[in-house]
């Protein structure tokens, strides 16, 4: 016999029920997302369907860009015109007696030119002469002699402005991991660096003089220590032409220099990078490569560089990512560079030879795009070209090679003959 259930029970059991019901519906507004599209996910969408129109329609448009982008980019390349010149065995190839008119023809492969050179002209950009010899040069208050070396090339039409004057350095690696943390940004922005400072940063090995004076070394570090330091002088129009028979000069009289600037050279946001240093001369020495331009040290008469306005410095000090790069070095945003023989004489300071390296200097014109360079055009060609292989592919096989119909539910894999039950009917019980 079952037990009885005690009066009240009932109603006992339904009041808990409700409670529960009550407590449920309280809390599950806490909870329960916003009854909104947004956050039920009931936002209208499209689904792009590739349907073959579209895609021939979409490789056409890419084709067209890439193609089109790429041909212009490849028309402005050889819009420009450069020469460059590499001098790096000048020293030791080049003349260096027997007068100022002992020039000797410079050895194939060392010269680039693209020109668009005049039907029967004599200046032959190809072809170029150099020797050396020893004169006083200026760097900055002090005179030495050393080794110059002496170019003449030919430039055979009209360079319109700007013209820019570039030199090229091969296999140096200013992206090595130790080269580029090489100095202190507070003392190239001008304050007065302590030596602890200098000594806790990563200046080191070049943080003080090492001939043991002590000294603060300014600029510190590697960077600043290895600075390219040959000298070009202003291509200087000659009245000759240069030739396999004829190097010298006609008429010293009716030579004429192309003046290029060594300002605004850099970008206008560098020099915020940089100051007037706050260092007195006698608490600084220059770099241990800096000692010919500097041989007496910093002093009242050659006094340390203002690094805010030695743009030169600020390129420099913009490291290069690959180990081959250009480096801007003077320009002409005004004149244009006359087409005839030229003259650069070069201060030869950098020894590219102790590390394998070559270095060239380049005069070179610009375009929109800047200076020459064909391979993002090539680059743009060639995408836009396999964009339209495959534009023509699809052409072929969605209208003339005619595909299935498109959305046919006949070639689903349940449909197809050969698949289990394909051709079976199911009925539903009771004959329905």
């Amino acid at each position: 016999m079952a037990p009885r259930r005690r009066r009240g029970a009932d109603q006992d059991a339904a009041g808990q029920d409700d409670a529960v019901d009550a407590d449920a519906l309280a809390n599950a507004p806490k909870n329960r997302p916003p009854n909104t599209a947004f956050r039920q996910q009931r936002m209208r969408a499209w689904q792009c369907v590739l349907t073959p129109k579209l895609i021939v329609t979409i490789f056409s448009i890419l084709a067209a860009i890439y193609l089109g982008f790429g041909a212009y980019l490849t028309y402005l390349a050889h819009t420009v015109r450069d020469f460059s010149f590499d001098y790096t065995d000048c020293q030791k190839q080049a003349p260096q007696d027997g007068g100022p008119d002992n020039f000797k023809a410079v050895p194939d492969g060392l010269i680039s030119a693209h020109f668009s050179v005049p039907e029967g002209s004599t200046l032959d950009p190809n072809k170029a002469f150099w020797r050396v010899e020893k004169r006083p040069f200026e760097f900055g208050n002090e005179s030495l002699n050393i080794d110059v070396c002496l170019v003449r090339f030919n430039i055979p039409e009209d360079l319109k402005p700007t013209v820019s004057f570039f030199y090229y350095l091969e296999n140096f690696y200013q992206n090595h991991r130790r080269y580029v943390n090489s100095f202190n940004a507070k003392q190239l922005l001008g304050d007065a660096v302590d030596g602890a400072t200098i000594n806790g940063s990563t200046c080191d090995p070049l943080a003080h003089d090492p001939l043991g004076s002590g000294k603060i070394v300014f600029p510190c570090g590697i960077v600043a220590n290895s600075m390219f330091n040959d000298t070009f002088s202003s291509p200087v129009w000659l009245n000759v032409a240069v030739s396999p028979n004829n190097a010298r000069r006609a008429d010293d009289n009716s030579n004429r220099t192309y003046t290029m600037k060594d300002t605004g050279i850099t970008w206008p946001g560098n020099k915020d990078l940089y100051g007037q240093t706050k260092y007195k001369n006698d608490q600084i020495v220059p770099p241990p490569n800096w000692r010919d331009r500097y041989p007496n040290g910093y002093n009242d008469k050659n006094p340390a560089p203002n690094l805010q306005t030695w743009e030169a410095f600020q390129n420099w000090m913009m490291l290069a990512a690959s180990p081959n790069f250009y480096k801007l070095y003077q320009r002409n945003d005004v004149d244009v560079m006359d087409r005839g023989t030229y003259q650069v004489d070069i201060a030869l300071n950098f020894d590219t030879t102790l590390y394998n390296g070559r270095k060239s200097f380049v005069i070179t014109t610009l375009s929109t795009m800047g200076s020459r360079n064909i391979w993002p055009g090539i680059i743009f060609l060639i995408v836009g070209g396999i964009c339209l292989l495959l534009d023509i592919y699809f052409i072929l096989s969605f209208f003339l090679w005619k595909p299935r119909k498109l959305g046919d539910p006949s070639y689903l894999s349940w449909n197809q003959p050969s698949a289990p039950g394909a051709n079976t009917q199911t009925h539903a019980p009771g004959g329905l």
